[in-house]
């Protein structure tokens, strides 16, 4: 599997100067340093590199093909990549399973001639592979999309739809709310699926909590083993549960979805998370990255500028499984000492009457480190207003506080851009 991630030489098959082919293209050229060999008859020279009229006109060695043809040529180019003797094809062409019986026929050829030649196959009819961290864009999306995702993060996606690997993915990073470390988008998998991904970013020391977005899971004891031993989060978001969402998955990567009920039972039962949408499935994802040892019913102090503001977290928290800490005497001894005299300490840790004695900063980091020193809390929420024209949060003191805790401090972030998208991307790169 090594192939698909790290290959040494790539061969593009059906690059080209329309819009897929070239983006394919463009998006390699940005991070890729091994030799990469376009191929497509019609052409003799493409994004400055020579372009072959077939495989076998390739001077070297090649490890990886990456293909968008149309479907009824990928027989032939499967012969050709064995020929050539390629180990992996990344098929991002469509019009196989998904499209009907004529297709479904057609992939199962394509299987079996990679089973018989000894290729694996990922895909069809998906995005390919991004991998943030190297730079490494194996896909025809918009190069508008990749330029977006400028920071990697220690989250990896596994995912059967193109626009969770590509457009919403954008939006969220743009949003500086979620960084990835790599996207698998795996369509059909007809081939490759997530067992065999998972291993690989189980084993990625830049992966903290995997997230998957799945239409079905064939190999559904395999995957349960492996949610079981792994030891690292997992977050799956099962599409197809209701019976007009299977009826549209069948149709959108030819996904039998099984009988839903059961499927979460067993997910969850092997310890798998489970999302609800695909926000969740990122955000949910991202928290269990930052904070994966987070006791179940964590309890929570919240510091705050804001009392409807923790008045509705408090809500929010226990709705979600999450308990409102009872701050021990010495927490409220210490926030006495910023507070003023009529006040009574209490979680949540309202400080906006300490910022009018001792200022914005000094309130917030009494509040925090009045929280973290508590043996009563494990878990810390700090809200944020920013670009307001007052003192901006000191981030790397909270940190530092929640770091020398060894408990975990959570952001909410909100106010006036461009400040508040700057908190949000320093908190990502400090882990919080």
């Amino acid at each position: 599997m090594e192939f698909f991630f790290d290959p040494q030489a790539v061969a593009l098959v059906g690059a080209s100067q329309r819009r897929t082919g070239a983006n394919l293209l463009y998006n390699l050229q940005q991070g890729f340093q091994g030799p990469t060999y376009p191929v497509n008859p019609n052409y003799s020279e493409l994004g400055g590199l020579p372009c072959y009229p077939s495989l076998a006109e390739i001077p070297g060695p090649v490890d990886l093909a990456i293909v968008l043809v149309p479907a009824r040529a990928l027989p032939a180019v499967l012969g050709a990549c064995a020929d050539k003797g390629v180990k992996g094809v990344m098929i991002e062409s469509a019009g196989f399973a998904e499209a009907g019986a004529e297709g479904r026929a057609l992939q199962e050829q394509c299987l079996q001639i990679a089973r018989q030649r000894g290729l694996r196959l990922w895909g069809p009819n998906c995005m390919g592979l991004v991998d943030v961290r190297r730079r490494r864009f194996f896909t025809f999306m918009l190069p508008s999309i990749t330029s977006a995702l400028k920071f990697p993060g220690r989250i990896s996606l596994v995912v059967q739809s193109g626009m969770l690997s590509a457009a919403f993915l954008a939006e969220m990073a743009s949003r500086r709310s979620v960084a990835v470390n790599k996207v698998c988008s795996i369509g059909n998998k007809c081939d490759v699926d997530e067992c065999d991904l998972l291993p690989q970013l189980i084993a990625d020391e830049h992966t903290d909590a995997i997230g998957l977005y799945l239409e079905s899971i064939p190999r559904g004891r395999l995957f349960l083993e492996l949610a079981q031993a792994s030891p690292k989060p997992l977050v799956v978001l099962k599409a197809g549960v209701s019976q007009q969402g299977a009826r549209a998955a069948l149709s959108h990567t030819a996904s039998l979805a099984g009988d839903a009920r059961l499927t979460l039972g067993l997910l969850a039962e092997a310890g798998v998370f489970l999302a609800r949408d695909f926000h969740h499935l990122l955000d949910l994802t991202r928290t269990l990255a930052l904070a994966p040892a987070l006791p179940p019913g964590a309890r929570t102090a919240i510091v705050t500028p804001s009392g409807g503001a923790g008045i509705v977290s408090c809500d929010l928290l226990e709705k979600n499984g999450l308990q409102v800490a009872e701050l021990s005497g010495d927490s409220k001894q210490a926030l006495a000492e910023v507070y003023p005299a009529w006040m009574q300490p209490a979680n949540p840790i309202d400080i906006y009457p300490a910022m009018e004695r001792v200022g914005r900063t000094q309130a917030f980091l009494a509040g925090a480190r009045a929280a973290l020193s508590d043996p009563q809390v494990d878990l810390l929420l700090a809200h944020c207003f920013a670009g307001l024209g007052e003192e901006e949060l000191d981030l790397d003191g909270l940190s530092e506080l929640a770091r020398r805790s060894g408990k975990t401090l959570a952001l909410w972030g909100v106010g006036l851009n461009p400040e508040a998208q700057q908190v949000q991307e320093k908190a990502g790169r400090l882990g919080v």
